[in-house]
């Protein structure tokens, strides 16, 4: 897992891999998509989740590029009071290990949490995450992928995707090619 959080760190640095946390401290690289139309958070109906489907399908395949070897990390929330509210299926499914813990100091919500991240070495093919993104999109899991060749992130949530590209042509790109799934202004 050292190799892993050297490259992690090769990128980003100090920064963790915690979509919350690197959309506030990589503003200019971060762009978000709604999975639905209209703002709405959660798929209702089956076909409101093939739309969910579709939309991180297409933004992960333009971001990771089908095929390419990419990190994967998952995170769980540890709160000492409550217990985990999300399933450990990806770190069977996805084969993770333990990476480290780190200490969100600067949550805006002041909870000052203790976040636990796992990871693995993947490959990005859409149909093999389908259950994944199904799953992000109704808060069950929280993880993103990473594209080890060009730091590119996929990180899929409920009610969207966060996306971070290399710099902010990128992002002004990416925003140009998917606008009518930007959150309205």
């Amino acid at each position: 897992m050292k190799r892993f959080i050297d490259e992690w760190k090769g990128y980003f640095g100090d920064l963790p891999p915690y979509s919350h946390y690197l959309r506030d401290v990589l503003p200019e690289r971060w762009v978000r998509f709604h999975a639905l139309p209209d703002t709405r958070r959660y798929a209702e109906t089956p076909e409101e989740a093939a739309i969910v489907f579709n939309r991180g399908r297409v933004l992960a395949n333009r971001i990771l590029k089908e095929g390419q070897n990419c990190l994967f990390i998952s995170y769980f929330p540890n709160f000492d009071k409550y217990p985990l509210p999300y399933s450990h299926k990806l770190l069977d499914q996805f084969r993770l290990k333990y990476w480290f813990k780190w200490k969100y100091e600067d949550d805006p919500w002041g909870e000052e949490e203790t976040i636990g991240f796992y990871g693995n070495e993947v490959r990005w093919f859409p149909e093999v995450y389908r259950e994944a993104l199904k799953d992000a999109a109704q808060d069950e899991e929280r993880f993103l992928l990473m594209n080890r060749e060009t730091s590119r992130i996929f990180a899929p949530y409920d009610g969207g995707f966060d996306c971070f590209m290399q710099n902010a042509e990128e992002v002004a790109r990416l925003k140009c090619e998917f606008a009518e799934w930007l959150p309205p202004c």
